[in-house]
């Protein structure tokens, strides 16, 4: 295995290797690494879990939600008020490499789709701070739990849910691959 050092090596790995893609996101703690079990995939499907409650949302802006945090597989998770210019250009930098690659399947910067996943990771980055005051894990362990799709609650087998096909049992390194894998195929280009 090679380490993804660039944008546009991460850029394929997420159509080529959603998996990898799942895993490394799924090793990097958000706050610093103080908060066990909150990470950037658990953030990621949260906030995927908003966007898709929304029935007015479309599947470029899921699959953004999914995609959003991306870019950290390669600058780190860095708490708020340490980013600074130079990280933010850098992060859309990869951005940008992950539209370049997907241009028809996720929504361009500015846009109404882009504007309400910055909005949906905001408010459930503003959830996670809250619980962490309030002295609770946002995402407790285990890393099952009940599938959550448009906001209802529903243990799947095997089934379909909406167009999309979900694991029997709501597995965070599983759903997150299998979700972009969907979507991309979903828009027709890989």
């Amino acid at each position: 295995m090679t380490l993804i050092t660039t944008a546009e090596q991460l850029a394929e790995a997420i159509v080529t290797d959603p998996e990898r893609v799942a895993a490394c996101l799924g090793r990097i703690n958000r706050f610093g690494g103080q908060v066990p079990h909150c990470t950037v995939l658990r953030h990621s499907l949260h906030v995927f879990e908003r966007i898709d409650a929304d029935v007015d949302s479309s599947d470029a802006a899921r699959l953004w939600a999914l995609l959003h945090d991306c870019h950290e597989i390669l600058t780190g998770d860095v708490v708020r008020p340490y980013v600074n210019a130079r990280l933010r250009m850098d992060q859309q930098a990869i951005d940008s490499a992950i539209i370049r690659r997907l241009p028809l399947l996720v929504p361009q910067p500015e846009s109404i789709e882009w504007g309400r996943v910055v909005a949906a990771d905001r408010a459930v980055g503003e959830w996670e701070i809250q619980q962490i005051q309030q002295g609770w894990a946002p995402y407790p362990f285990p890393e099952f739990r009940p599938v959550k799709r448009r906001g209802v609650a529903e243990v799947v087998r095997g089934g379909v849910l909406d167009g999309l096909s979900v694991p029997e049992v709501y597995d965070w390194w599983q759903a997150w691959p299998q979700l972009v894998r969907e979507l991309i195929t979903i828009g027709g280009t890989t």
